[in-house]
């Protein structure tokens, strides 16, 4: 058995080395075919760098043969550089893995063909396919220490990798997920199925170190912006308060990773809305609890517009008539209730609704009628009272000053005659209005 002894060893390393020509450019070749990556000299150990590791590792073979306890440390040196290439290209291992594969094939399809030249024995075979098994692995294991050691970073490394991580997730067009999931590698970021942007105001403070790790941060920019793996829990809520001590915080809509930059849109609007009074001003808000008014705040302008279309047929009364008209618009369009209901929530007679609803079937015609035509109407109308809330007497929640009165106290009168519900001529079906109800 040439392995076991050390006479046999250099004779069977003396016929390796007689024969081996052309292994080393047949090993390269196959990698080139087999390893996308390493297809162009460009691709991490290609060229100058695989040649010299694979030569190398030729010789070294052989010399451990010939004589096992032969240092190898210009091999470690060359093979440890390998795995350090492929953390400075911004790769993980796959590609390296299948290199060595690669070359453990050809390498032990060589070995076999030798074998059967020299009708080497069956104990001689095995003992060759042990050395190189083994040779590989150690090789390997080389290899990725050295992309360990070029792949470690510093705290503030780290810090910045996961920034650009942060960035590229929010990109429009949305960036490929294979660029965002090796960026995530490198950052030490396990990617979540699904995320909970945060949003927050411009100057808040946020106290880092009491930010879980898995949670993405930028605050470099003008609004802070954070993000959640997975859903915002109670826990989340926790930590994230404790993070964001003082400051108003708004959650965005839990949606998959890829979806994140459109959920970051709606809750840097959702704060813009806030500060506008048009959404009130809590310590934390919730995106989800505001989607509607999201989309009907999207675009003023188109607001206008439509507004001018659906109500031109009152553009011609007098500002506080058209304001009377469409304040009790809205409200019956919202509530589908009883002129008592909708009185009541004017602070207003049930008759002086009743009144105003037929003034306005009047002057919109088909659209007041039309189903369609009253969603539009319902629609504008709430943006506008959205938009407007602000400036609205009573605070950011629109509500008039005064305490509502009984509707008893505020008759209405005609020929300086009170009217009253309760008296006959002047008796009504207090219910909701259809569209073809005249509203005496």
């Amino acid at each position: 058995m040439w392995l076991e002894h050390e006479a046999g060893r250099r004779e069977l390393a003396g016929l390796l080395r007689s024969e081996m020509d052309g292994l080393a450019d047949e090993i390269c070749a196959e990698i080139r075919v087999a390893v996308a990556e390493y297809a162009t000299p460009g691709g991490g150990p290609a060229g100058s760098t695989m040649r010299p590791a694979v030569d190398q590792a030729i010789v070294s073979f052989v010399e451990r043969i010939a004589e096992p306890s032969a240092p190898a440390s210009r091999l470690t040196d060359i093979y440890r550089l390998l795995g350090q290439n492929e953390a400075h290209h911004d790769r993980n291992l796959n590609a390296l893995q299948a290199a060595f594969r690669v070359a453990f094939r050809v390498a032990w399809q060589w070995t076999m063909s030798f074998c059967a030249r020299h009708e080497l024995p069956s104990e001689t075979v095995a003992g060759l396919a042990d050395a190189q098994l083994e040779y590989m692995d150690e090789l390997a294991s080389i290899s990725v220490e050295g992309y360990l050691e070029a792949s470690a970073h510093s705290p503030e490394e780290l810090a910045e990798l996961r920034l650009g991580l942060l960035r590229l997730i929010q990109e429009r067009p949305a960036a490929p997920r294979q660029a965002i999931a090796e960026l995530a590698g490198r950052a030490d970021w396990t990617m979540p199925v699904e995320a909970t942007p945060i949003v927050l105001r411009p100057g808040a403070r946020l106290v880092r170190t009491a930010l879980p790790d898995d949670v993405l941060a930028d605050v470099e920019g003008a609004e802070p912006r954070l993000l959640v793996p997975g859903r915002f829990t109670p826990a989340r809520r926790a930590t994230i308060e404790a993070a964001v001590p003082r400051d108003r915080i708004v959650v965005g809509v839990t949606v998959p990773l890829e979806e994140v930059a459109d959920s970051f849109r709606w809750a840097a609007r959702t704060l813009g809305l806030i500060a506008e009074g048009v959404i009130d001003d809590t310590r934390l808000t919730f995106c989800e609890d505001h989607l509607l008014t999201l989309w009907l705040m999207s675009d003023p302008q188109l607001i206008d517009e439509l507004a001018r279309q659906r109500l031109a047929r009152l553009a011609g009364m007098p500002a506080g008539k058209q304001k009377a008209l469409t304040e009790t618009l809205r409200v019956w369009l919202e509530s589908w209730s009883t002129a008592a209901d909708v009185g009541n929530r004017l602070h207003v007679h049930p008759q002086t609704v009743r009144y105003r609803l037929n003034q306005l079937k009047e002057s919109l015609g088909d659209r007041f009628t039309d189903p369609e035509a009253r969603f539009g109407l319902e629609l504008v109308l709430r943006a506008q009272r959205l938009r407007d809330r602000p400036a609205q007497p009573g605070g950011r929640d629109g509500r008039n000053a005064r305490a509502a009165t009984p509707l008893s106290h505020h008759p209405v009168t005609k020929n300086g005659t009170a009217l009253s519900e309760n008296k006959e001529s002047h008796t009504v079906n207090d219910r909701p209005y259809g569209p073809g109800t005249r509203y005496r």
